[in-house]
């Protein structure tokens, strides 16, 4: 069994002896798969599903996850199949393993710098950044790997995280300079595009993390509070140089987004206009469907969704296994 992933907003999906009729916007057929077939389904975008089809994937226990066209999770039609609990429950005890949270913590936030590293590489076309500027994060790569704790390994993060940004604030237009890192209220048209973007990546985790069947409150570095979805945030760090920060520098350099698409909120917070707003929900909607070489070694070519889905299985795996090693990390070039 497997999943369905629907990423087209004109695809009608409908049943007929047991099988989905995936039918495009000029009724032809594109594609047939067997109920039987099917774990769970994935909507991505306003693709159209029938009330017999929903009633079906209810009685076959087949779950139907709805995200927003660029990948914000929204919702789930639970067809009341039992969680894995016995899964749920090697998570809860790996995530109280501080050995096993700290390996698996080093290789997230190496896997981080190393792409924030790559992309400031790839941005700075005019050299204007030199090899001093980059040292520091291979010398943090290196002190992560000799961390005895996570505060320890966050430490590292944070002050790395001030000199990214620091760093990339270079390579940005006049229009988009920031003066510093701001999450609620955005200061800054910059820092706008940041904390929307890094909210559309979290959500997208959360779905992922529900369709995988794990609990969202057991992390590997942050820790539970005030319900907030802890194995999200953690899965996320690695993620956000690669799609949401890559996506915004592009919009820039293009000139795409431009000063226009800002305007002021409430309490003087710098928001995204409508037309501002789609033009970044069309471009963190490519890129989460683009290819790309993400597994280091394999030649093979992926989607970021599939690639999240990959690293989700794959601790897992280290949840049953209680083997670290396991954890599969993304891999991006600075080319």
């Amino acid at each position: 069994m497997g999943d369905l992933y629907i990423q087209k907003s004109d695809y009608h999906l409908s049943l007929s002896n047991d099988r989905v009729i995936i039918k495009d916007n000029e009724k032809n057929v594109v594609k047939e798969v067997s109920l039987s077939l099917i774990e769970n389904i994935l909507v991505f975008g306003k693709a159209q599903l029938t009330t017999q089809l929903l009633a079906a994937s209810a009685n076959n226990r087949i779950n139907v996850f709805y995200f927003s066209g660029y990948g914000k999770f929204l919702s789930v039609l639970d067809s009341g199949r039992e969680a894995d609990y016995e899964k749920q429950e090697k998570q809860a005890l790996s995530s109280f393993n501080q050995e096993f949270c700290l390996e698996i913590a080093k290789r997230i936030a190496s896997a981080k710098i190393r792409n924030q590293l790559n992309l400031l590489k790839a941005f700075d076309e005019e050299h204007i950044l030199d090899s001093k500027d980059f040292e520091q994060f291979q010398e943090a790569i290196l002190g992560i790997s000799t961390a005895k704790n996570i505060p320890e390994i966050m430490g590292f993060e944070g002050r790395i995280a001030k000199s990214y940004f620091y760093l990339l604030n270079f390579l940005l237009t006049d229009d988009f300079r920031f003066y510093e890192r701001s999450k609620r209220p955005s200061k800054d048209r910059f820092n706008a595009l940041l904390n929307f973007g890094y909210s559309i990546l979290h959500s997208c985790f959360i779905g992922m993390i529900r369709k995988n069947g794990l609990s969202l409150g057991f992390g590997v570095i942050h820790r539970p509070h005030q319900h907030h979805s802890v194995l999200a945030s953690d899965l996320m760090e690695e993620w956000r140089p690669v799609i949401v920060d890559d996506t915004i520098m592009s919009l820039i350099k293009n000139e795409e987004i431009r000063a226009e698409h800002f305007e002021e909120g409430d309490e003087e917070e710098v928001v995204l206009t409508a037309e501002g707003i789609e033009i970044f929900s069309k471009a963190m909607r490519s890129r989460v469907l683009e290819i790309h070489q993400y597994i280091e070694f394999d030649k093979k070519r992926y989607s970021f969704l599939y690639m999240a889905d990959q690293q989700i299985k794959s601790l897992i795996r280290c949840f049953e296994t209680e083997n670290h090693e396991e954890f599969l990390s993304g891999y991006t070039t600075g080319e």
